[in-house]
């Protein structure tokens, strides 16, 4: 993270803003970056990312450090696609690194009206897909679509994650790959049961 945190402090806080659609408080030498539901505060002076008035952790420091440094002054592509179709996403997102939905499939699979509250308490906007499906701007230009068909008689839940398709000009592919993770650790603790 130390390289990271020096290239953040070296760039222009005006471009990166702007490109980030952030806000650059000169006052505070603080970023503010929008994530989910939350407003993250990164001073790359100190180093340091905190949500409120507590440390954010390391994943949501993670994805606001290279989401600064990446992002593009460009908007989404407009289609949600398999994170293995993005570039390197094939060879990626696999093993140890596939999108979260294990978990999220176990806690929603038989409870879809949970899920849409869930959703919709981290301002997800209902889309036309599976069962249930839920797009979040998880970050300003960064749209996650997260879909969960619903266990039958016959087949079990499950749940997919998709991303834009210019998500690789915002963020690395390993980035991306913790941003899911976030959402799917922030959909879990808003489970209204």
């Amino acid at each position: 993270m130390g390289v990271l945190w020096e290239r953040l402090g070296a760039a222009d806080p005006g471009v990166v803003a702007d490109r980030c659609i952030a806000t650059w408080h000169p006052e505070r030498l603080v970023y503010t970056v929008p994530l989910l539901t939350s407003r993250l505060s990164v001073s790359p002076q100190e180093r340091r990312v905190e949500e409120g008035d507590s440390p954010a952790g390391y994943e949501p420091t993670l994805v606001c450090v290279q989401y600064l440094l990446n992002a593009r002054n460009e908007p989404p592509g407009g289609e949600m696609v398999s994170p293995r179709s993005l570039p390197y996403g094939d060879f990626f997102f696999r093993g140890q690194h596939v999108m979260p939905t294990a978990h999220l499939a176990d806690a929603y699979g038989t409870r879809l009206d949970a899920f849409r509250s869930a959703a919709q308490s981290l301002g997800g906007v209902p889309r036309d897909m599976a069962d249930a499906a839920y797009e979040f701007r998880a970050l300003p230009r960064v749209p996650v679509t997260v879909l969960v068909w619903g266990a039958g008689d016959e087949f079990p839940a499950r749940v997919q994650f998709l991303l834009d398709s210019a998500a690789t000009r915002q963020l690395p592919v390993d980035a991306l790959w913790v941003l899911g993770r976030i959402v799917a650790k922030r959909l879990a603790a808003a489970d209204p049961q």
